[in-house]
């Protein structure tokens, strides 16, 4: 008799929106995982392209959740989970679907989850897909009392120098590991955010919490975003941004109102100097940070209206 110890269960979601390109190509490397006992999720999260009966076609043995609705990068990984957690995963990966996966990526994961005593969230090292070896994510900074961050490591070639399991301040949502242990205590994204910063509030959360957050080399993952610009260039994506730091910030790092001003005027001030950088058109951009702050101080949260966009 073998006294090796069985793998525990994990569980792989992928998130689809009109992707059906990236989604195949990020599935097929899933389905070369090392790891002995996972299984795929993939969430269809309202697609109006015809992608998720595609999937289908192309994915037969996986089951496709279908949201009636886009309820959003933290509604839909959020579907995904509460189904992996109902079937007993002991831990869970999100991997974007516009990334590909090393097969050792959920292995070298739930490795660190088992070794590291309080892991409960861990991030991969994530590459430029264009440049496989130039850095995107090798852990991360984020100073909530001005609500800036930056990843460590990016834009730079991989030479071993973040070889190091160790803690971040900053989870990246593209390719991470939670707990079972961490969904049950701290819950799961918060939907309210729709999509950009959930993953920080959510590493807030752990931190909080008692749980360690982990950056974790050994896990690879490449990533199709622009080396220029290290994302996606769109006056929307200013607006969640916005909205969502000045909320991720007070409601993990709340301040009396005189600093909470002064932090006010600098995430937004943050936000009109990145701008500068970004292949937007400037008056549109400027719209929607305005935008962005001005939905938060009003309460508002969840996707944005049509009507505004």
């Amino acid at each position: 008799m073998s006294g090796k110890r069985a793998a525990k269960k994990a569980a792989v979601i992928v998130l689809n929106w009109n992707g059906l390109g990236d989604t195949v190509e990020c599935v097929r490397t899933l389905k070369q995982l090392t790891y002995p006992d996972y299984k795929i999720i993939m969430v269809d999260n309202g697609s109006t392209d015809g992608s998720a009966d595609a999937l289908q076609r192309v994915f037969p043995e996986i089951e496709i959740i279908r949201n009636e609705k886009n309820l959003g990068f933290a509604g839909g990984e959020n579907t995904g989970m509460r189904r992996a957690l109902a079937e007993g995963a002991e831990y869970i990966a999100i991997i974007n679907n516009d990334a590909t996966a090393d097969p050792g990526f959920l292995t070298e994961l739930v490795s660190a989850a088992e070794s590291e005593k309080g892991a409960g969230m861990l991030s991969s090292k994530v590459y430029f897909f264009d440049s496989p070896r130039i850095l995107w994510y090798a852990g991360a900074s984020f100073h909530p009392w001005i609500g800036w961050g930056r990843h460590r490591g990016f834009n730079m070639p991989d030479r071993g120098q973040f070889d190091d399991i160790e803690e971040t301040q900053r989870p990246c949502g593209c390719s991470m590991l939670v707990t079972k242990e961490l969904c049950e205590k701290i819950g799961l994204l918060d939907e309210r955010f729709f999509c950009y910063s959930e993953d920080i509030d959510w590493g807030m959360r752990a931190g909080k919490a008692g749980f360690k957050v982990l950056y974790v080399p050994g896990s690879k993952v490449w990533h199709k975003v622009s080396r220029a610009t290290g994302g996606p260039s769109s006056a929307v994506a200013l607006y969640y941004t916005v909205r969502n730091t000045l909320m991720c910030v007070d409601k993990n790092k709340p301040l009396p109102l005189p600093l909470r001003s002064l932090r006010y005027a600098a995430i937004i001030g943050v936000s009109f100097l990145s701008l500068l950088t970004m292949r937007v058109p400037k008056a549109l951009g400027s719209r929607r940070i305005v935008q962005g702050a001005k939905d938060y101080f009003l309460g508002r949260c969840g996707e944005l209206r049509r009507g505004n966009r």
